[in-house]
């Protein structure tokens, strides 16, 4: 969600030449570029948490809610991309959206994602506190209060790690989504977590729903893993590239990302249908698993503590001469960041009354991501020509079904 600097947020701009703000890389080969940066910005946490709870939501209808899931991700990118070409400078999605809506999209959208950030960070350290508990114990918890603790611990660490002055070295940052991937590679093939049964009280999936109530929360929790499909948006409009390009580059990402969610998912059902899925993960591999999980996630959480710091100090631009830095520029001011970590906490203590605390917080990310999307489409529909909104009112009309069908079953059980 935190885009590429820029010197003009938003602003709208005539098309540039080539190799403009890229030194020419870009217009060589515009299609990888625009790929890396879409698989980049979705591959991240969701790597570890959501194939165990796509599973444990959906059975052996995980394969079906992840290909619906990438189908609407990478539509939503192309009609992005496509948006964004010509007509604003890389900027975030909210910036996109505030160049052509208006100033009232931009903070709908950096307030939906400034909140849905620390329901996420307490989703993810209630997973990372999960996986601790269960190499302890060989089986996920119930909810309660030894999860919150270890969960209020790691956010914590987080936080203040994040109130200091330490950074992640940019070779730490470029690797940890390979190291995320590989870790959820082996935890998929080791078949850890195991996949909770049905009606089992864990973090993982609530008890009660019916079939279709689970598939669609699997869907919605999806768009936690789904952030980052909006990150065309920092770099197509300079990537100087053609509309067949442009597709291809977001096809390109898009596959990439297929490859990845779908291979872990095919990989956890066939370890959970083999033979030696019936013996328990030996104690000191799961303590492996567990503490490598806890480590990548609460470094996670630390530096995303930080990105909705600085959404949130966007909400209220200081005033400030034209030689200064704004508050996003310069780092988010450290009450700013406190007040992050205390709603994260918030999130957390609510988590420890829910079975399925994971799932459910995750919905405040799904919740920012239709926002966001939702918003992006409207401005399609307005600014871009007659295919581009016809694009648009397709994937607003998929955007409002899916609440409208999801709504229903999730709190009807």
């Amino acid at each position: 969600m935190e885009p590429a600097g820029t010197s003009v947020p938003g602003a709208a701009v005539a098309p540039g030449g080539p190799g403009t703000d890229t030194g020419g890389r870009t217009a060589r080969r515009p299609e990888l570029e625009i790929a890396t940066r879409l698989s980049g910005g979705v591959l991240g946490a969701g790597m570890l948490i959501m194939p165990p709870v796509v599973a444990a939501l959906t059975g052996g209808h995980s394969l079906r809610v992840w290909s619906a899931h990438i189908l609407l991700g990478g539509s939503v990118s192309l009609l992005l991309a496509m948006l964004v070409r010509g007509r604003v400078r890389p900027t975030s999605l909210a910036g996109t959206v505030g160049a052509l809506l208006g100033s009232w999209a931009e903070r709908a959208v950096n307030g939906a994602f400034a909140i849905a950030f620390t329901a996420g960070q307490a989703a993810i350290a209630w997973f990372a506190a999960s996986c601790l508990l269960t190499a302890a114990d060989g089986s996920l918890p119930r909810p309660g209060t030894d999860g919150l603790l270890l969960a209020l611990g790691l956010l914590a660490a987080a936080v203040f790690a994040a109130l200091g002055p330490l950074s992640l070295p940019a070779v730490v940052l470029r690797l940890r989504p390979w190291v995320t991937g590989a870790l959820a590679l082996a935890c998929a093939a080791w078949g850890w977590p195991a996949v909770p049964a049905v009606g089992s009280h864990t973090p993982l999936a609530p008890p009660g729903l019916s079939a279709g109530g689970a598939q669609w929360l699997a869907l919605a929790a999806l768009f936690f893993a789904g952030v980052g499909w909006e990150a065309v948006t920092a770099v197509a409009p300079v990537a100087t590239a053609g509309r067949r390009r442009t597709a291809a580059g977001v096809a390109l990402g898009a596959a990439s990302v297929a490859v990845v969610y779908l291979g872990l998912a095919t990989v956890q059902r066939l370890a959970a249908g083999a033979p030696a899925a019936q013996d328990a993960v030996s104690a000191p591999l799961r303590w492996v698993f567990a503490v490598a999980t806890a480590v990548v996630l609460t470094s996670y959480c630390f530096t995303n503590v930080r990105t909705a710091a600085r959404i949130a100090a966007r909400l209220r631009p200081a005033e400030r001469g034209p030689s200064e830095q704004s508050p996003s520029e310069r780092g988010p001011a450290k009450a700013v960041i406190a007040s992050v970590g205390a709603s994260c906490c918030f999130f957390a203590c609510a988590g420890a009354a829910w079975d399925g605390a994971v799932p459910l917080l995750l919905l405040g990310p799904a919740a920012a991501a239709l926002i966001g999307y939702g918003l992006a489409a409207v401005a399609a529909v307005r600014c871009g020509g007659p295919l581009l909104r016809w694009a648009g009112a397709a994937v607003l009309l998929v955007l409002v079904g899916v609440v409208v069908l999801a709504v229903p079953l999730l709190l009807g059980g």
